[in-house]
Formats: structure tokens, sequence, C-alpha cells
């Protein structure tokens, strides 16, 4: 299921209540084509939503950043590796997303597993090169409930 469609009838939603029904980043996506400057009435509202829904459950990151990729991805607090989380993805992709928890470390929603003498942990990735486990923190889903990405 689409993140932003998650626990939404999209039935429900009325050109009168979308803005308090919708997560705030689907909201101002749609506003353009509300009155006064677009003419959706709730129908084609609905439809259009419908479309959109079909689209992001075809490809769930087809809008968001390699950041809320990761946090999407590693919001149940469990720690993995960038390759357990994200097995199908190519290497490029992978050296870019360790890029990127880097930068989530740096703002303290990630940290590196240690054990109880401060060494890193490591396993097994799926090239078999020994690779980091992420311990994803609480400011993770802090991040992810300002975005509007989960309730």
């Amino acid at each position: 299921m689409s993140y932003r469609f998650y626990g939404i009838s999209i039935e429900s939603v009325t050109v009168k209540n979308y803005a308090e029904v919708l997560p705030k980043s689907l909201a101002t996506q749609i506003e353009i084509f509300l009155p006064p400057e677009g003419s959706f009435e709730t129908p084609e509202l609905q439809r259009y939503l419908k479309i959109l829904k079909d689209y992001e459950e075809e490809d769930v990151n087809s809008n968001m950043t390699l950041a809320n990729r990761l946090r999407i991805a590693f919001r149940d607090l469990k720690p993995d590796t960038i390759c357990g989380k994200f097995p199908q993805a190519e290497l490029p992709l992978k050296r870019r997303l360790r890029c990127v928890a880097e930068y989530l470390i740096r703002s303290c929603e990630f940290t590196k597993l240690r054990d109880k003498n401060g060494k890193l942990v490591k396993r097994k990735g799926v090239l078999g090169k020994m690779v980091v486990i992420y311990q994803p923190e609480l400011k993770l889903l802090d991040s992810l409930r300002r975005q509007g990405l989960i309730k």
C-alpha cells in the first residue's frame, strides 16, 4: 500500500475536507486542481487520487528522497543492513543509500550498531562483503511524522 494513502478512504475525500483528511504532502499536491485556480469537483478529485494511489502502489518510491526511502525502510526501528532492507537494489543505489545513511547518522536518526566493547557489528552482505548494521533511532519516526509520511 502507498504510504501516503495508508488508512485513507478515497471515497470519503471531498473538495471541502481534503486538507483535513489527506496528508500535507498530498493535500499540497492537489490544491492547484481545486477551485478557485482549478476546476476539480469531488468526483474528479477522487478519480485523480485513485490514479495517484495506483501509481504509487506500482512504485512506492516514485516521489521520495533517498533519506525518506531509508526512513520508511527502517520505520520498524529494527537494526539491519542496507542490503537487508534493499535486497533488489543495484550497487550504485546501495552506495548512495550508505552516503545518505551517514547523513542520517549526523542528524541523530541512525547509529551504527556496536558491541559492548564499542566495535562495529558487521554482517555479510549480499555480495559477501562485511557491511555495517544500522540502528534506527526514535528521531527517525519524528522526521516521518513531521513530513506526514506516517501518523
